[in-house]
Order: C-alpha cells, then structure tokens, then sequence
C-alpha cells in the first residue's frame, strides 16, 4: 500500500519508539481503554507502531490514546485519515476558544482553503478571507 496516507502510524510513531517519549513497552503498558479496560495486547501494539493494518474500534483508539497521552479527537482524526481516506477540518479556522460553536466537515485529504470556500459559501460565510472590501 504505497499510497496509504499513514496518519494514526506517524502520530504513534511521534510518540513511541527509540529516541521517542515512550518505548513499546511503556506504550503497551499505558495503553489501556478507560470505559472498557481493555489493554493492547504487545503484538498489536507493535504492529500499530510498524504501521501494519489493524482492525479499528472504538476500544482501540481510545487504548491509543491513552497510551500516547493524545486527546482522543486527535487519535480518531489520524485513523479516519488512515483507514477512510478523508479529514475532519474547521473550513473557517476558528482559532481554539474564540467560539462556543466550531463547524467540522469531512472532506478529501489535502484539500486546500481554495477548495473549501463553496463549503463557507453554503454555510453563510461567503466572503473570502482578507477580502478588503
């Protein structure tokens, strides 16, 4: 699969591994799902931070998440990035804690603002940004 966008395996990989934060021990031993309790087991474990196929539930991100100390918004993101082939992004950019509201669409990997200003558009923000009108 060269073309598999690798987005939940980098973020581990940010994490876990020689000269990282973590060693796959340390991974395997944190990486335990707070609702159900289930633990990675040490080959799936491995096999994420090698960037292997892995059968995705919500157990399991939220047992990533744990493991890696990332928000599990950030982990699911990075899997349907992965394993969907799309991302979850803010069309307007609204800088964190601005807003009570944020608006998040899916959409194709690497799409550019260009790209989502039909998005603005139908959602009532037409005007594009640094318009000096």
């Amino acid at each position: 699969m060269p073309d598999q966008n690798d987005a939940l395996t980098r973020l581990v990989q940010e994490h876990v591994g020689r000269g990282r934060r973590l060693t796959l021990r340390a991974f395997e031993e944190q990486a335990v799902d707070p609702i159900s309790k289930r633990r990675l087991s040490k080959s799936l474990a491995g096999n994420i931070v090698q960037g292997h196929q892995i059968k995705v539930t919500p157990e399991v991100l939220r047992a990533i998440a744990a493991g890696i100390g990332e928000s599990l918004a950030t982990v699911r993101a990075a899997a349907i990035q992965q394993y969907i082939g799309i991302e979850v992004t803010d069309p307007f950019q609204t800088p964190p804690g601005d807003d009570d509201t944020v608006l998040r669409v899916a959409h194709e990997v690497g799409a550019s603002a260009e790209d989502l200003q039909q998005v603005r558009h139908a959602l009532g923000n037409s005007e594009p940004e640094g318009d000096s009108r």
